[in-house]
């Protein structure tokens, strides 16, 4: 059964992600009102959170069935052909755009870049920080390290995998407080911020086995955009910023700040959809295409902003800057469309075709 709350909840991740850079675009020639406005610049990088509470609740909702070595391969096959390919291809893309456009790019940055987006998860104990290719993908390593310990509990087969989960995510998250590593491997293993996947698995039990009224999911809900507006009027420090949570060093205060409402939020629109509250909200056409969408928008918006300020380095800069931030998330939303459809649904499909079946020729003779 498809739960279109989710994908409604994608396309607002997608659009919050979008919107930051959309401003981060702008202020580079303008200065706008947005960009001023309370804690608004920055506010849109919680997309990413909600990203994750996501992510925890379709991996259990998928996979909790899954037992075994041979279910656990293809949990992580299904994964991969899922994530990968169409990454690597979004980081090709805009690594084309970067050397056209930046005659003088620095060599070593690419080359540790491309260690990055291949492996996903460090691994060599030289490196210091997180920075594929495609800056954005950094969520999709901390995304392949649940998998990692998704896949574990399918190996041994763990039947209560959301209990096992309550145990060793936070103990992890433990382990790196008390321990205060230097090594990059084990502050990126230990960083809080799996907590926020860990909401989602959580909700996920919720939703198999708790009768939620429809009064409490409301209450989830309003609390969750009560949370929101709170970080936009009163602040939330330094946890936008990439460095603050791959360094682990703002994690724990970002899962509080925007983990939690993100959660609620979540937990609050798939409850109430579940009880049929919001039915024509949940199922609106465009709302769905954008869900669906979300992958491709959130890989390519990147590309496209950054040669969107290429262009208008040569140009000028020409749009009334609040207007030109609406203008180019419509846009960069396009192309992310555009790109679902004519390149990450034919390569998904593509990938997932199974080789015809060869009949023998002696069977096929008379």
């Amino acid at each position: 059964m498809k739960i279109n709350s989710i994908q409604f909840l994608r396309a607002i991740a997608v659009i919050l992600v979008v919107h930051v850079h959309a401003i981060d675009t702008q202020e580079a020639f303008a200065v706008s009102h947005q960009q001023k406005f309370y804690f608004l610049e920055n506010f849109g990088a919680i997309g990413v959170d909600l990203f994750f509470g996501i992510s925890g609740f379709i991996i259990s909702y998928v996979a909790n069935s899954y037992f075994g070595v041979r279910e656990g391969v293809d949990f992580l096959k299904k994964r991969f052909l899922r994530i990968n390919p169409i990454y690597y291809v979004a980081s090709l893309l805009f690594m084309v755009m970067f050397c056209f456009f930046d005659k003088f790019f620095p060599v070593i940055a690419v080359l540790n870049g491309l260690r990055d987006t291949i492996l996903m998860l460090p691994v060599l104990n030289v490196q210091k920080w997180l920075m594929p290719i495609l800056i954005v993908g950094w969520s999709l390593s901390f995304e392949w390290w649940f998998y990692m310990l998704f896949f574990l509990l399918i190996l041994f087969r763990v039947k209560n995998k959301a209990f096992l989960l309550l145990l060793v995510i936070p103990a992890l998250v433990v382990i790196g407080r008390l321990l205060h590593p230097t090594d990059f491997r084990m502050i990126f293993y230990t960083n809080p911020i799996m907590l926020e996947f860990l909401f989602g698995v959580i909700i996920y039990w919720l939703y198999r086995h708790v009768n939620v009224a429809t009064g409490i999911a409301a209450l989830l809900l309003v609390l969750g955009i009560g949370g929101y507006v709170y970080n936009v009027i009163y602040g939330f420090g330094n946890i936008s910023e990439l460095g603050s949570v791959t360094s682990g060093s703002g994690s724990l205060k970002r899962v509080l700040l925007w983990g939690l409402p993100s959660a609620c939020i979540l937990a609050g629109c798939i409850f109430l959809e579940k009880k049929g509250v919001f039915a024509k909200l949940w199922n609106n056409r465009f709302g769905l295409l954008v869900g669906d969408a979300s992958y491709s928008i959130y890989l390519t918006h990147y590309t496209f902003f950054y040669v969107l300020s290429q262009v208008y380095l040569y140009t000028g800069y020409f749009l009334n800057a609040d207007l030109s931030i609406f203008v180019h998330m419509a846009l960069a939303v396009g192309a992310g469309i555009w790109f679902y459809l004519k390149v990450e649904r034919p390569l998904i499909k593509l990938l997932h075709s199974k080789p015809p079946v060869q009949t023998p020729v002696h069977a096929a003779m008379p």
